[in-house]
């Protein structure tokens, strides 16, 4: 990149032994010895899509299924690349599947205060084309399907160099009204609407040291923070190169015990992200995001009623809904707690 005079255009060295599929590669499978950097992205990280820079320092985009039949039925459209902002970060957005009906993005995250982040970014509208490479698992190691260019034209270019711009200057009014992500509006249910057997489920909880998170930020602004994390991880859920785990079904509760605050998820979804290549716990979209906040403790297995919790979203099929909790949740929840034969107090009463 040409030499520029403020910060905003931040300069990165690229690693010079990052090796890139290419025309060479298309169709093998991509040895471990030579691609570490991938199998590292792909397994350990568990990112089914991401951006890097190769050795060049040029963007390079990924996209990797869970097999080539998944590729299949997931890129049955021209490929394209949309521009979103979501939460104060920008967003490129590869659309597989254009039907309106039925459509697939694989949301890119960047967080533009991040100087890689905002680098790569503004890379992508620099650069001639940007190379999307498919690469798919087939018994445990990466193929190179295919790679192919995308173009931005010098228009959208503009508009998204103004939207980084934007949100590095902290301006989010100056935003252009489409900008930002619509997400679809939650419909709010009673939770007495859950069945017996998904209140009684088992799960994981993420463990949180609440006194300090409220003493830090004030207890508004800790809910929202938690919240929000818990609605990115939905995000992907939604989004997921999966349709398995698109589709699978789960429920947050949330508890508070002393200083401390419980999110549980329920069912742990641990079977489901087991499926893939390593049972790394990063391969969860809920450890991915909720380990990084600075008031994590740890994650345990956890039953919400022992607990004392309260459930407060529902995940369906795709759907996300509030839960409405009223005193005749309570009840019901205090029946269900003292259904399980524990000698200890009911929580709930």
């Amino acid at each position: 990149m040409q030499e520029r005079q403020d910060d905003f255009f931040p300069q990165i060295s690229p690693d010079a032994a990052v090796a890139s599929p290419d025309a060479q590669t298309q169709g093998e499978v991509l040895e471990r010895e030579r691609f570490p950097h991938l199998y590292e992205l792909s397994e350990a990280q568990g990112l089914p899509y991401f951006a890097r820079l190769d050795a060049d320092g040029n963007v390079e985009l990924f996209l990797v299924f869970e097999s080539v039949e998944a590729f299949s039925e997931q890129t049955r459209d021209a490929v394209s690349l949309e521009f979103k902002t979501y939460r104060g970060k920008l967003l490129a957005v590869i659309w597989t599947l254009s039907d309106p009906m039925q459509p697939l993005g694989f949301p890119l995250s960047f967080d533009i205060q991040k100087a890689e982040d905002r680098y790569m970014a503004l890379k992508m509208l620099e650069q001639p084309s940007t190379r999307l490479h498919y690469l798919a698992y087939e018994e445990g190691s990466l193929t190179h399907i295919y790679t192919e260019e995308i173009d931005l034209s010098a228009a959208e270019g503009t508009r998204v160099q103004q939207m980084i711009r934007s949100l590095y200057e902290g301006k989010h009014d100056a935003l252009p009204e489409d900008a930002e992500v619509s997400e679809e509006e939650a419909k709010t249910i009673p939770a007495i609407c859950l069945p017996d057997a998904v209140l009684a489920e088992t799960g994981i909880a993420y463990v949180f040291a609440h006194d300090q998170m409220v003493k830090a930020r004030g207890e508004e602004a800790a809910h929202h923070l938690l919240m929000s994390t818990v609605q990115q991880a939905v995000w992907v859920m939604r989004r997921h190169s999966r349709s398995d785990v698109r589709e699978c079904s789960f429920t947050i509760w949330a508890a508070e015990r002393g200083d401390l605050l419980y999110l549980v998820v329920t069912p742990s979804l641990a079977q489901l992200f087991e499926v893939v290549h390593y049972s790394d716990e990063e391969l969860n979209p809920f450890a991915r995001f909720l380990l990084t906040l600075p008031e994590f403790l740890h994650s345990e297995e956890a039953a919400p009623l022992a607990l004392g919790a309260f459930p407060i979203l529902r995940y369906e099929g795709g759907r996300l809904y509030h839960l409405e909790i009223d005193g005749h949740t309570q009840e019901h929840l205090a029946r269900l707690f003292a259904q399980t034969g524990s000698e200890a107090r009911n929580p709930y009463t």
